[in-house]
């Protein structure tokens, strides 16, 4: 058993807590439990195991989370089911009867007859049935009864399935088949001679087959049809004469010992006595080569006559005359014998003298001028006139051989034509003669692989006996009449040398058809590199190799399939894949380029079943000096790992371990092609600890806070008090105290093995007091002193800003009223701490405070090129207007910042300079504190 049910004994991880539960229903697949019974187990555990672990009793074990298995064998099995989770298991049994299957054995007391009967079948069943179901096969229908013993007659010829059925009271079943055939015996009978002269003594010989087992044959009764009384045999052979010509139908009724007959008729036979009266003739005695004379052959009673010409030629025939042409030149001797149902009459020989002329010849074409043909004539005879006619409309009467050019492209009938002037014989012979300018054309020079090709031969021989054997695209054929040829193109290539060899016979030299034009096949180059087995954990790397076959054919779409269903990718390189199941695959690459090429190459790969394997320890946390139990579940050898090698036994399936501060325990099981699982336990060890304050002694002012820190950090920790802390829970509180206080930190580890504290104190200092004064008003330039008010224990004093101030760091600087200033007077403290106040001083506003020149000179050289308000005091002007002598406004601005020359007149009204004299001015203020004054005056424009 593995060793994975070793560890079910240890009951430190049985629990039978509510939320984690181990449960499972189970059904037959086919809804009876009869062996053999494949039986589908659902799981109902709940609170979410890691892993299972099964047994079923059958000596078999599954970790799957619904597993099936077979019972071969009938009984009661226990069926354990292990729930494996973090840090326990729960188990559950349940009991499961597998019924014993029901055999459908029977015997009958034969399965064979020759005519109608009855037969007995018995069912010999294994375990007690509750109804046995018979069906004979011949339409009578089901029957059921619970009798083990039923008889069943039989009508007809024919086979008869039979159908049994026995139902076993707990609803196993089974049925098995026969066949029960009604045939009459077969017989195969033969009788020789079957013709030939009388008297005739035949032999008859008889073999009868597919008789019952107990059947044999008990009476031959043969018929001769000659009119002779039938004769009875128990023997399947005879011999009798047939004394009177004729054609007779034997024939032979046999009958077995349980009465079944057949009969069996023979092929007719036919018997004569040689033909008397006989006569034959030539109807000529003196022919001409070119002639087929008549020959007539008579006899009494003769059905056919056997003719031989002399010339190896024999011939039989039923007529009495035959027509004959001679092959050669010369006296012939001529045989003819009549026959009568084969038996020969006196055979006749006569001679025929054939004179003149045969007219033949023979030829053949050159391989350098395939138009050209060379003539021999071959004639017998005595040839005085020779006339050669080509077909062509050229016809030669010279005497020899001859050569002749053909035109390019025809069908040409040509003949020879012969005289003999001594007989006054005439023989002609004739042949057609083929010629042809043909052409390989193909219309494609640029093709995708695995397309479809036509090859086609325009102005072709038309002769209907020509061959053709073909070398295209890098397909070879043997030679055959196809034309057009339409092909696949398989192969990429640039095929530049594509032909065609046609053979028009054993006179033609083979004419070889070259293309003209070059074909290209091309489409994607495919191929990728692959593992050819991996495991189930690992992922599969595809190097995809594949490129276009022509470079610039980039290819544009890419098309891989992992072998599931959905699992897809269209990229170049797809990324890693893990596969979700073991099993054998088929990854698929198809690829298209841009001319829409394509194509596709499969691999096969195998991924192999990762092996099963849970861990669980009894606890996560430990204190310094505990040990705790790992436990691992697997049916593979393990090996347990530490970053120590500390362990007593590494493959052991329990362990014991101590650990002296937080370790990872590493475990993996190794199966089948070196497949292996992983998984780890951490055990968490908490350690002794000092508590630690990042400053033990700390001091703010009043009203100020500061962040305490205390360590290590991963433990729990509490603070008192919790008066002024933001938050007492964690490692770094805000304290706002109002007095001096002492905290305390309170650290403890998750498990409560050990605890610490530390102490923080925090001093509270005073801080100082300091007021300014209240905001003051000054004409411009008045000298002034601040009277601040300070506490006792202030110790610095600082301005900020020092501009306009005799000092700045002495408690009552003096100042000027230049400008309005907010001033700022910070103070420390005998203690460190800080206060600070603040104090403004305005210039007094009034008209005076606004200044404007009496002339200005806008002439652009950087030099009282402007007229605007120089203010004091002044926090905005509101309006600024001009007006000329005649009472004109010439320049109007509003709500603008004083001293600032970029707002005031340049001298120019819309771009145009305005004249010299002198100008109105008005002006609307608001001063620094609030106050709204108005200012007006007039000035001199100078050019």
């Amino acid at each position: 058993m593995k060793k994975v049910f070793a560890l079910l004994i240890y009951s430190f991880i049985i629990s039978t807590g509510n939320c984690q539960t181990a449960d499972f229903t189970w059904q037959s697949t086919t809804g009876l439990y009869c062996t053999p019974a494949a039986v589908k187990f659902t799981n109902r555990s709940t609170g979410n195991p890691i892993g299972y672990a099964w047994t079923f009793g059958n000596n078999t074990i599954s970790n799957a989370t619904n597993p099936t298995t077979t019972f071969s064998t009938a009984g009661t099995y226990t069926v354990k089911l292990i729930a494996i989770f973090k840090n326990k298991t729960v188990s559950v049994s349940k009991t499961i009867v597998i019924n014993p299957a029901v055999s459908a054995q029977f015997s009958y007391d034969r399965n064979t007859m020759c005519k109608d009967g009855s037969i007995q079948f018995i069912g010999n069943p294994n375990v007690p049935i509750a109804s046995y179901q018979w069906n004979f096969g011949d339409n009578t229908g089901t029957v059921s009864t619970n009798l083990q013993t039923i008889s069943h007659y039989f009508s007809g010829y024919g086979t008869f399935p039979i159908s049994y059925k026995a139902i076993a009271p707990t609803g196993c079943s089974a049925q098995s088949f026969t066949a029960i055939t009604i045939k009459q015996p077969i017989i195969i009978a033969s009788l020789t001679p079957v013709s030939g002269c009388i008297p005739a003594l035949v032999s008859f010989n008889a073999n009868v087959s597919d008789l019952p087992p107990s059947g044999t044959v008990t009476s031959f009764k043969w018929e001769f049809g000659d009119g002779s009384p039938p004769i009875t045999t128990s023997t399947s052979s005879i011999s009798h004469t047939y004394l009177s010509a004729g054609n007779y139908f034997p024939r032979l009724i046999i009958t077995t010992n349980e009465g079944c007959t057949n009969e069996y008729i023979f092929e007719k036979i036919a018997f004569g006595t040689p033909p008397v009266n006989h006569i034959a003739y030539s109807k000529k005695l003196v022919v001409c080569g070119s002639e087929s004379p008549w020959f007539v052959s008579k006899a009494t009673n003769a059905n056919k006559y056997f003719w031989d010409f002399g010339e190896g030629d024999t011939t039989t025939v039923t007529d009495t005359t035959i027509q004959h042409k001679f092959k050669t030149l010369g006296t012939k001797t001529i045989t003819v014998t009549a026959f009568y149902n084969d038996c020969p009459g006196n055979p006749i020989s006569m001679s025929i003298n054939v004179i003149g002329v045969i007219a033949s010849f023979n030829y053949s074409n050159t391989c350098t001028n395939k138009k050209q043909f060379s003539f021999n004539n071959t004639t017998q005879g005595n040839q005085s006139t020779i006339e050669w006619n080509f077909g062509d409309g050229i016809s030669s009467l010279q005497t020899g051989n001859q050569i002749h050019n053909f035109p390019d492209t025809g069908t040409f009938n040509t003949s020879i034509s012969i005289s003999d002037n001594i007989t006054g014989c005439i023989d002609l012979f004739r042949t057609n003669i083929y010629t042809a300018n043909p052409l390989l054309v193909n219309p494609d020079s640029s093709i995708c692989k695995n397309t479809i090709t036509t090859f086609n031969i325009p102005h072709n021989y038309n002769n209907p006996a020509a061959l053709y054997k073909w070398d295209v695209i890098g397909i070879q054929s043997e030679p055959n009449i196809n034309v057009p040829l339409t092909i696949n193109a398989a192969m990429h290539g640039h095929f530049n040398k594509n032909y065609v060899v046609i053979n028009n016979g054993p006179q033609y030299c083979p004419d070889t058809i070259n293309l003209k034009n070059n074909i290209i096949v091309r489409g994607p180059l495919l191929n990728f590199t692959i593992p050819a087995e991996i495991c189930l954990s690992n992922p599969i790397n595809i190097i995809n190799l594949s490129i276009p076959f022509i470079s610039s054919d980039t290819i544009n779409v890419w098309k891989w399939n992992y072998g599931i269903n959905g699992q897809n990718s269209d990229k170049f390189q797809p990324i890693p894949y893990t596969y979700p199941y073991w099993g054998s695959f088929e990854i698929k690459l198809s690829a298209i380029d841009i001319n829409g090429c394509k194509d596709t190459i499969v691999k096969p790969v195998k991924v192999h079943e990762t092996p099963f394997l849970r861990s669980i320890t009894n606890v996560d946390y430990i204190c310094a000096g505990q040990s705790a139990t790992l436990t691992a579940f697997h049916n593979d050898p393990i090996l347990w790992t530490t970053a120590l090698n500390s362990l007593l036994c590494n493959t052991c399936d329990t362990i014991i371990v101590k650990p002296l501060e937080t370790t990872t325990y590493y475990i993996m099981a190794t199966g089948g092609f070196n497949c292996n699982t992983r998984d780890s336990i951490t055990i968490y060890v908490h350690e002794p600890f000092n508590a630690e304050s990042a400053k033990n002694q700390n001091y703010i002012c009043k009203n100020e806070s500061i962040e305490l820190n205390v360590s290590p950090v991963n433990k729990k920790v509490i603070w008192s008090p919790s008066t002024g802390l933001s938050d007492s829970t964690i490692f770094n509180p805000i304290a706002s105290p109002k007095q001096n206080t002492t905290y305390t930190a309170n650290l403890f580890d998750s498990t409560g093995c050990f605890s610490s504290s530390t102490q923080v104190n925090v001093t509270v200092k005073s801080i100082p007091e300091v007021d300014a004064g209240p905001n003051k008003t000054y004409p411009y330039l008045t000298n002034y002193t601040f009277k601040p008010a300070y506490s006792n224990n202030v110790q610095y004093y600082n301005w900020e800003p020092s501009v306009l101030l005799n000092c700045k760091n002495c408690a009552e600087p003096i100042g000027s009223a230049a400008l309005t200033q907010n001033y700022t007077v910070t103070v420390i403290s005998d203690s460190g701490c800080v206060s600070k106040d603040n104090v403004t001083i305005y210039v007094e506003c009034k008209g005076a405070n606004i200044l404007l020149p009496t002339a200005f000179t806008p002439n652009r050289d950087n030099l009282n090129d402007n007229f605007y308000p120089m203010t004091r005091g002044i926090k905005k002007i509101v309006r600024f207007t001009i007006y000329n002598r005649q009472g004109q406004l010439v320049f109007d601005k509003k709500d603008f910042l004083p001293n600032n020359k970029q707002s005031g007149w340049d001298g120019n009204i819309q771009g145009m300079p305005q004249s010299p004299g002198a100008y109105i001015y008005a002006i609307e203020a608001v001063c620094e504190i609030g106050e709204t004054i108005y200012s007006k005056g007039s000035f001199v424009l100078i050019r």
